[in-house]
């Protein structure tokens, strides 16, 4: 395809809280966009919790302040809560109506600084992918290369993954309604070992995600989306390098710890993208991405050694394979 992008733009919907400057390095980045003065843009801001000190109040304050203040995008619609829904919530219901109205839809969170190409990506890839009934979801992101290597003779610019993102993703109305929210299926799973070993192909802590949220111990909306592409034979589609850093890794957010590794601050700028016309599972890619979500400790001698190498700048020495194909 060619670096022009001709056809209907969808629209996108950013979430936002208490976070005013990952805010607005978000709209920041979203406005350089090539697309950004064709596109309409949703801003759902949410509004406070019962117990929100005056320092979170002025924060909430100022994230409304900041979306209010430019013109971001060639559209801009701005949903303004009085109390608080929470990500989970927000994110559901927002997406619902949104995708309901135009057909597909592209989501942001408040701290994910984006490529000037990750619009022209994101269209393109709901474009292309549209007739594959198989593909439930569009990634922006993409694992860092220190996590992820993307084998020197794959020929495509995205490849296949039994993982959907919600660090920037994208859908369509007829992949999003087979969400069941309510996990009927979950007994099954959760009774079978089989099929909870299949479910985590996509990384060994996926069922367990699933555990929590169904027990209530965490408020999260993308594992019950992980379930509808499992159920469906459904895939996601990523990027070969990465559109999208989440700047969010800093202990501010609501399900995001510090954690500076899966950061991809060299973000992808190629806007004449060779899709993977043939839906396959590439094993090298797939089994890299699997070992990146193996949960497996090393001895401490092993991460002791490990250091020194990042230290001195080697590549670890002691990595834990694990594997869907051998």
């Amino acid at each position: 395809m060619n670096d022009d992008y001709k056809g209907e733009l969808a629209p996108i919907v950013l979430f936002t809280y208490n976070r005013p400057e990952h805010t607005k390095r978000t709209l920041t980045a979203l406005m350089q966009n090539k697309l950004a003065t064709e596109s309409n843009l949703y801003v759902y801001c949410d509004g406070p919790k019962s117990g929100d000190n005056d320092k979170q109040l002025e924060n909430i304050k100022k994230v409304k302040e900041i979306v209010h203040q430019s013109q971001w995008c060639g559209k801009i619609n701005i949903l303004e809560s009085t109390k608080n829904n929470g990500l989970a919530n927000s994110i559901r219901k927002g997406i619902t109506e949104i995708v309901n109205k135009h057909g597909n839809v592209i989501v942001m969170e408040d701290d994910l600084v984006t490529s000037p190409a990750f619009l022209t990506y994101m269209n393109k890839a709901l474009s292309y992918y549209e007739k594959y009934k198989g593909v439930f979801s569009i990634s922006g992101y993409c694992l860092p290369p220190a996590k992820l290597t993307i084998p020197t003779d794959y020929n495509y610019d995205v490849f296949v993954c039994l993982r959907n993102s919600s660090w920037g993703w994208a859908t369509w109305h007829d992949r999003w309604e087979q969400i069941k929210w309510e996990v009927p299926c979950y007994y099954s799973m959760a009774t079978n070992l089989h099929i909870k070993e299949a479910f985590n192909r996509s990384g060994d802590d996926v069922f367990d995600l699933l555990e929590m949220q169904q027990r209530g111990k965490l408020n999260i909306w993308s594992i019950q989306f992980t379930v509808a592409h499992f159920l469906n034979h459904g895939v996601s589609i990523v990027p070969t390098k990465s559109y999208v850093d989440n700047i969010g890794h800093d202990g501010s957010g609501e399900n995001c710890h510090v954690n500076k590794s899966l950061q991809n601050p060299d973000l992808c700028l190629n806007e004449n993208i060779k899709f993977l016309d043939i839906l396959y599972e590439d094993k090298r890619i797939i089994n890299a991405f699997y070992n990146v979500y193996c949960r497996k400790t090393r001895p401490l001698w092993q991460k002791t050694i490990n250091r020194l190498c990042r230290i001195l700048g080697f590549k670890s020495i002691f990595i834990i394979k694990k594997k869907i194909y051998c």
